[in-house]
């Protein structure tokens, strides 16, 4: 009997190490103090901003919060607004589509140089779907790439278009693809993501 009872838990711990490793967390949100009160605000069944922030997951943000990785590398995007602005060479979309740029940070929390080719973004529309077209703009835009410096911080952006029929709010999402990241099996956790309307 007592030979069963400690396999019988052994078992239990083994499943929840599998069950633990089979969803790792990339890392946890640190929201801002307005979209914890927004979100409290359009949730009736939540009392307190801390509640509404609690029954989200850390992989779903709203613009202007942070997301940080679990090895101190952290992202932030700052906002999604209309492209209004254009270069010679840009490559502006047809009247029917919202051209739009989202402008994000990243901290470099670690003690090493962060390749920020190891970054891939992508958007999408968040009202009723639909793709959104990358677009190549010069103008006003900084696009990802380089290295970050351990303890410094640098902005970017990132520029699409989307159907006007889609409506102007957007899915962002990052992702890590770096051999450390890869070789943790962090990457198998949801990827961050930040939903906000084109401004």
């Amino acid at each position: 009997m007592r030979t069963r009872t400690t396999a019988l838990a052994t078992i239990a711990v083994l499943a929840a190490t599998l069950t633990a490793c089979s969803e790792p967390e990339q890392g946890k949100a640190e929201r801002a103090a307005a979209s914890t009160s927004s979100s409290a605000a359009s949730s009736p069944a939540s009392d307190t901003p801390t509640e509404a922030a609690e029954e989200k997951p850390d992989t779903e943000l709203a613009v202007g919060d942070t997301f940080a990785y679990s090895d101190g590398l952290k992202a932030k995007v700052d906002s999604i607004t209309t492209i209004t602005k254009w270069g010679e060479y840009d490559s502006k979309p047809d009247g029917d589509q919202t051209p739009f740029r989202v402008t994000f940070t990243v901290t470099n929390g670690t003690k090493k140089p962060y390749d920020m080719d190891s970054f891939g973004f992508n958007a999408e529309g968040a009202t009723t779907g639909g793709q959104t077209e990358f677009l190549y703009v010069e103008e006003g835009s900084k696009q990802a790439g380089g290295r970050i410096a351990a303890g410094r911080s640098a902005t970017f952006t990132s520029e699409y278009s989307l159907a006007k029929s889609g409506g102007k709010e957007v899915l962002f999402t990052m992702s890590r693809s770096d051999d450390a990241w890869l070789e943790s099996g962090s990457f198998l956790g949801d990827d961050p993501n930040w939903t906000g309307t084109i401004k």
